[in-house]
């Protein structure tokens, strides 16, 4: 099943969860900071945009991204950008190591975060798990964090069960909020054992509800922003259900919300900066909790 498929048998059970999650829309726009990300995997344009351009040339778009937005909101909203990077690849064959994933040479990590600090950016790495758990997926980029603007991402959609029956992506993935945990503790504990002082984001992709499951026993952790980014695609209203059901008031205080924009995949037009900040309606929609993280696939 396709996620825009997913995305259209949600709208009955969204519908239903929206109506009584009493949330109050945003209405007005505060001088806040968003953070404005371009995902993708270097090279490959096939996964997002931002293996679609070199380096130069998505600085370039990144920053015509930044003004675009000032623009439309009157510069009330101070926007920041970032690399979002797919560090380990879920793939359909299973590799050397059995695990279904293909990482990244250090030398092309390091490119984008010596060039993201060069420009004020913000560094996401992003991991697909295969076989593996949250944790174990980390561990490997945690290293990166001792630089300044490294942030990471896990996507339970391409996890897979440890009986390898089927590959990454032929059933969509979860994790539970133990595995979650389990992470952010590890994350936690590297940047207090390393003197990281500032805080570091931690992303988590869904579009279905069942991608991370007992939502309710996620723990919070001092040194770390939880991000939940609802990163579904096709028609912008169902996409905005989507994210008031699983992005709601009784979220926001363990997590802040992130919203997904796909060029080539949402029904156009594209949602415009004061329709994913909730500022203006799509239709009878309206996104309701403001979100933090704006991603571009």
């Amino acid at each position: 099943m396709n996620k825009f498929s997913i995305l259209i048998s949600m709208i009955f059970i969204v519908f239903l969860q929206n109506s009584s999650a009493n949330i109050e829309p945003s209405t007005t726009i505060k001088k806040k900071e968003v953070l404005v990300g371009y995902y993708g995997r270097p090279n490959t344009p096939s996964l997002g945009i931002l293996g679609e351009n070199n380096i130069d040339e998505l600085i370039i778009k990144m920053k015509e991204k930044e003004l675009y937005f000032k623009n439309e909101l009157d510069n009330n909203v101070d926007v920041k950008l970032a690399f979002h990077i797919i560090h380990s690849l879920a793939t359909r064959d299973p590799g050397r190591r059995n695990d279904y994933l293909l990482g990244m040479s250090e030398k092309t990590v390091m490119k984008y975060i010596k060039r993201a600090n060069k420009e004020g950016f913000a560094v996401i790495l992003d991991v697909q798990l295969g076989t593996k758990t949250a944790f174990e997926a980390v561990q490997p980029i945690l290293k990166y964090l001792k630089y300044d603007n490294v942030h990471l991402a896990i996507d339970p959609e391409f996890k897979i069960p440890t009986h390898r029956r089927y590959p990454p992506g032929k059933y969509v993935g979860h994790i539970f909020a133990d595995d979650l945990n389990k992470a952010q503790e590890s994350i936690s504990n590297y940047l207090i054992e390393n003197n990281v002082e500032e805080k570091r984001n931690l992303i988590v992709h869904m579009f279905h509800k069942r991608m991370l499951r007992k939502k309710e026993e996620v723990k919070n952790f001092d040194n770390l922003n939880l991000i939940y980014n609802i990163d579904g695609h096709g028609n912008a209203g169902v996409k905005i259900k989507i994210y008031n059901g699983l992005y709601a008031t009784e979220q926001t205080h363990k997590a802040i919300g992130g919203f997904k924009i796909f060029y080539n995949s949402d029904t156009k037009p594209i949602m415009t900066p004061k329709e994913i900040l909730g500022l203006q309606n799509v239709g009878s929609q309206k996104i309701m909790v403001q979100p933090y993280y704006i991603n571009y696939h």
